[in-house]
Parts: C-alpha cells; structure tokens; sequence
C-alpha cells in the first residue's frame, strides 16, 4: 500500500514538469483562441491555426493566406523574451505587419498596420530579426497543434514598436513575399560578420607586443654578434704582434749579415 501511494506521488510530481502550454494572451491579457507554436517550452509566442499557417524563426505567424502577423504569447503579462514585442499598442488582438521591403530594401523592416505613412516617412519603422526567417513549427492539421520543425531565433532582439492605437486608414500594400519562408529547413543562427572591438584591441595589442618582442629579439643578436667580433679581434692582435715582431728581427738579422759581408777585410798586424 505504501508503495502505491508513493508511486502516485512520484506521477503527481512529474505532471508539472510535463504539462504543456494550455492557454496564450494577448498584450492586454485577455486569453486568445490562438495555440502555442512549442507548446513544451516554459513560455511560447503563440499564433492562429489552420492548414497552411506557420510559426516563423522571427517569433511572428504567417497565417494560411501570407499575411504576416503578431500573435499572442503564453505569458499573460507579456514580460518573457519569447513573446514577439511588436506593435503593443494594438493590444486588443493580433494584428498585421505591413513589409516596408519596397521601401527599403530590406526584409526585416516593418510598420503596424494602424501607423499611417509609416514605411514612407519612417515613423513608427522597426526592424524584425533576422534576414530571411525560416519555418520555426508547421500546424499539424489532425492532432490540431503546431509541430517545431525549425529553430527559434536567440539573437539580439530587434527594435520594437510602440505606435499610437488609433486606427487610420492607409494605402500601403502588404507585401509579405520578403518575409515569407524559402525553405522549411531549421534557419541557421545569425553569426557576427565582423570582429568585435574587444577582438579588434587583443589583436592591436598582440601585434604591438610582437613587434617589440622581435626588436629585442634583434637587438640581443645584433650585441651578441658584436662581443664575438670583438673577441676575435682581441684573440688575433698579439699574434700579429709577435709575427710582426719576428720579421723585423728577421730583417735586423739579414741586414747585419749583410753589412759584415761587405766591410773590409782587416789588416793583419805585424
């Protein structure tokens, strides 16, 4: 019997930490008919569901008919990093993203689709990372969930956007064929093109201190190869010396000989 009563205890304990993503919220919280695009994670963006519709590597949905939409998020306060933090304002529901691709040439640029004029003058303009979003999770038709099937993007976060809530009206087009996924593969995580500045002064640094290094490194050669040229001179002088010593010995010798060679012979006496 009490080994029963444990067992269920162990499962009860277990039920937390298995249970998945039941509700999601929109900015205002108030709950949401939208389903969690991981539902095993602690907290999820969240978007619509239905056949075709997708959550996308940018934490935005792309619903079945290309449009490209914030969501909602399983955390009712909105406070977790998972949530897609765009257009807040409008937090009544989901709500568009107009591509100001047309405008600026760039796929990660975006207005609300309540900011009048935005893409054209700027205002209200943020930008969406990353460049070219991938499928994250694909909507499982039959169990009725969102089934990851690609990788969320951890990057640094982009701009967001706090546009005012009155809705006007606009001409702008939505375009959504920059932000639509190419391919359903897992994206690839955005890698820095460039050094950093930490980088850039350890490599400055290194390169100083190298160059000093070899200065000294050439500098003790350079005294080194001057104390054994100094040495050997040294070695050779008294040998010069001598030699030149004994020559002139030599010379003194040759011309003594010859000079008694050519005297006189002497007078005998008697």
């Amino acid at each position: 019997m009490k080994t029963l009563v444990f067992i269920g205890t162990f499962l009860q304990l277990l039920v937390p930490c298995s249970a998945a993503i039941k509700q999601c919220y929109y900015p205002d919280g108030n709950p949401s008919g939208d389903s969690p695009c991981d539902a095993n994670a602690e907290q999820s963006a969240c978007c619509g569901g239905g056949l075709g519709a997708a959550c996308l590597s940018n934490k935005l949905c792309q619903s079945n008919d290309g449009h490209i939409i914030r969501g909602s998020c399983s955390d009712k306060n909105w406070s977790s990093p998972e949530c897609a933090d765009y257009c807040l304002n409008a937090d009544t529901g989901g709500t568009d993203l107009i591509s100001c691709s047309n405008v600026t040439n760039t796929d990660t640029a975006y207005c609300c689709d309540h900011s009048n004029g935005c893409c054209n003058t700027g205002a209200g303009r943020f930008n969406v990372l990353p460049h070219n979003p991938q499928v994250w999770a694909t909507w499982d038709n039959e169990a009725a969930t969102y089934k990851v099937v690609g990788t969320l993007f951890t990057g640094t976060p982009s701009t967001t956007s706090r546009a005012p809530t009155k809705a006007t009206s606009t001409t702008t087009t939505r375009t959504t064929s920059s932000a639509a996924p190419k391919s359903s593969s897992p994206s690839q995580s955005n890698q820095s093109s460039g050094l950093s500045n930490g980088a850039k002064a350890g490599i400055g640094v290194g390169v100083a201190v190298g160059a000093i290094l070899i200065g000294v490194i050439a500098f003790l050669v350079w005294k080194l190869r001057q104390r054994k040229a100094s040495a050997g001179i040294a070695a050779q002088t008294p040998v010069q010396e001598l030699d030149n010593q004994g020559k002139t010995m030599a010379e003194l010798d040759a011309r003594g000989k010859l000079n008694q060679e050519l005297r006189p012979p002497a007078e005998l006496s008697g």
